[in-house]
C-alpha cells in the first residue's frame, strides 16, 4: 500500500507530537513551538515541524479512532520517528477530573478493534513508557500543571449502546476514555519505538453540561501542550 499521509524521510526528526484533531495540531504548532512549518496536509491531517526548548520536534494530526490514528503511527516510523506521544482529550470516568485537567496515561483498556487486530485477538496490556510517564511527572511538578497519572479505557464507539460499559471501566480502575490511546501503546513495542499518552479532561461522561467552552479548551490546550512536549524530548536512560 503506498504511503498516503505523511511526507519524506527525515522531515520531522525523531520526535512527533500526535493530535486526534487537524485544528488542535496547528494551534500546538502556532502557539508552543518555534519557527513551525506545515510539511503536510495530506486528508486534511495536517503536520508540522517546529523546535521546543531547543529542540526539533513534530505536531501531526491523526484523525479520530484507531484505524486513523494506527496508519498515521505506522508511517511516521517509516520516515524514521522513534518517540511518539498522543496529545488529545478523554471524558472523565472520574469525579477527581474535571475539565481542563490533565491525565497521564500509564495504560489503557483496550477496547478497540485495531488494538485486537495488532495482537491477533489474544490478551494484552497495552503500556506507556515509562521514561515519558517520569519525565511528565517531573515536568508537570515544575511547572505547577495539575496532572495525574491513571488508567485510560479506549473504544471504538463515541456513542455506545452499551450503557453499562463506562461504569465497568470504572470499576476496574479506569479513570477516563478515549479512542485512540491503546492502539499507540498496542503498536509503539511492535514498532521498537517509545510511546505514551497525554489527555485533557473534555467532560465528564454522561455528564453534558461539565462539557468545556472552546475558549477553556484553548486554555487548557496551551498550559499541558509544555508538559507533553517536555516528556516527549526527554532523554531516556541508556540500556
Amino acid at each position: 500500500m503506498p504511503e498516503v499521509v505523511i511526507t519524506a524521510h527525515g522531515a520531522y526528526g525523531p520526535h512527533v507530537l500526535i493530535v486526534g484533531d487537524p485544528r488542535r495540531a496547528e494551534l500546538v504548532a502556532r502557539e508552543v513551538l518555534d519557527q513551525a512549518e506545515q510539511v503536510t496536509d495530506a486528508r486534511g491531517l495536517p503536520g508540522f515541524v517546529g523546535t521546543f526548548a531547543g529542540k526539533r520536534v513534530g505536531v501531526q494530526a491523526h484523525g479520530i479512532g484507531g484505524p486513523s490514528a494506527a496508519l498515521v503511527i505506522e508511517e511516521l516510523v517509516l520516515v524514521g520517528v522513534q518517540r511518539i506521544v498522543r496529545f488529545g482529550t478523554f471524558g472523565s470516568l472520574s469525579p477527581d477530573f474535571a475539565p481542563g485537567d490533565l491525565l497521564c496515561a500509564a495504560a489503557a483498556i483496550p477496547h478497540d478493534g485495531a488494538s485486537r487486530a495488532l495482537v491477533g485477538g489474544e490478551p494484552h496490556a497495552p503500556l506507556a513508557d515509562f521514561e515519558i510517564v517520569h519525565a511528565a511527572v517531573h515536568d508537570a511538578k515544575h511547572a505547577g500543571v495539575r496532572m495525574r497519572v491513571g488508567l485510560i479505557a479506549t473504544t471504538d464507539l463515541y456513542f455506545d449502546p452499551d450503557t453499562e460499559l463506562d461504569q465497568r471501566w470504572a470499576a476496574r480502575g479506569a479513570v477516563g476514555v478515549d479512542m485512540e490511546t491503546a492502539t499507540l501503546l498496542t503498536l509503539a513495542p511492535l514498532r521498537g519505538i517509545s510511546a505514551g499518552s497525554f489527555l485533557v479532561c473534555s467532560n465528564r461522561v454522561d455528564e453534558p453540561d461539565t462539557q468545556w467552552s472552546e475558549a477553556d479548551q484553548r486554555t487548557a490546550i496551551l498550559t499541558a501542550a509544555p508538559v507533553a512536549l517536555g516528556a516527549l524530548l526527554s532523554e531516556p536512560k541508556p540500556k
